[in-house]
């Protein structure tokens, strides 16, 4: 699936996404998924840790609940020697499911939301 058309779906049916991390969800109020450049000319490994690409495709989550903060630090490098995989899913037309595969990246909070930044590493869409 190209960036486009997951784009394409997310903006269909944003409202319907919820996060998943260190099995809690919680409720997403907004979702973008664009795609971004990074300054490789290759499949790069960084750190022994994970692979960096030319092109990834990013996604932008707001969250409005602040407790999500508390699980952080067993999802992003730096503590960690590896990236926990946090899930973006949510229920389709027709009985299909969507899960996003992400890595943790950045995150900005104040005192009412989170965004977070993420790498899209994979995109599962099951039917029932």
């Amino acid at each position: 699936m190209n960036d486009i058309e997951l784009q394409e779906i997310v903006q269909r049916h944003g409202k319907k996404f919820k996060l998943v991390i260190c099995d809690n969800i919680f409720k997403i109020q907004e979702i973008k998924i664009y795609q971004n450049k990074n300054p490789v000319t290759e499949t790069t490994k960084r750190g022994d840790v994970y692979f960096a690409d030319p092109q990834e495709i990013k996604a932008q989550v707001t969250i409005f609940d602040t407790s999500v903060t508390e699980y952080f630090s067993s999802t992003m490098l730096g503590p960690n020697k590896s990236f926990l995989d946090i899930l973006i899913e949510a229920e389709l037309n027709g009985g299909k499911k969507i899960s996003l595969i992400t890595n943790l990246t950045n995150s900005m909070q104040n005192s009412s939301k989170v965004i977070l930044y993420l790498t899209v590493k994979d995109v599962i869409i099951k039917s029932d």
